[in-house]
């Protein structure tokens, strides 16, 4: 049961970084919005969901050993517990491969190592560890602007 609440805690982290959330956040009454979104998820999986569909800040808890590109944050939550705890941001960038790019070398400055990095069609995207956290960075277009991605996960110890 822990794991397949973890995998549903990936996959709507996952769907956050694509940007279903910003299509929520478009609705006139984006609070209720955001409640009945975190309750939904909370009841159906008992997972721990905040939050935030109009960015501006990362969630509170967001790890410190994570760095981020400058930008506005256009959107942000986390979902799970303790080991089980994923972190979503988006932020906007004026160019899609520098965004990357700033992102990549932060994280490599940071000394976390990187499992793939792929470019294709003027998307990018890469996956980098540290031992600590595993975190997927995407670059692109949602349709009106150019976001950097972050899903951030705790990485299990063996």
């Amino acid at each position: 049961m822990r794991s397949s609440r973890k995998v549903i805690a990936l996959a709507l982290a996952g769907a956050l970084a694509l940007g279903i959330a910003p299509l929520l956040a478009g609705c006139s009454q984006e609070q209720l919005v955001q409640d009945a979104v975190e309750n939904v998820v909370e009841d159906a999986t008992g997972v721990d969901v905040d939050l935030n569909l109009d960015g501006k800040t990362l969630p509170d808890d967001f790890p410190a050993e994570v760095p981020v590109i400058s930008g506005e944050i256009t959107l942000s939550g986390s979902l799970g517990s303790g080991g089980d705890k994923v972190w979503t941001v988006g932020i906007t960038a004026s160019d899609l491969a520098a965004g990357y790019d700033e992102a990549k070398s932060k994280l490599l400055g940071a000394g976390y190592t990187a499992d793939f990095d792929l470019a294709q069609d003027g998307t990018y995207s890469g996956s980098f560890s540290n031992g600590s956290y595993y975190v997927l960075v995407t670059a692109a277009n949602d349709g009106s602007n150019n976001v950097v991605s972050y899903v951030v996960s705790t990485q299990a110890t063996q």
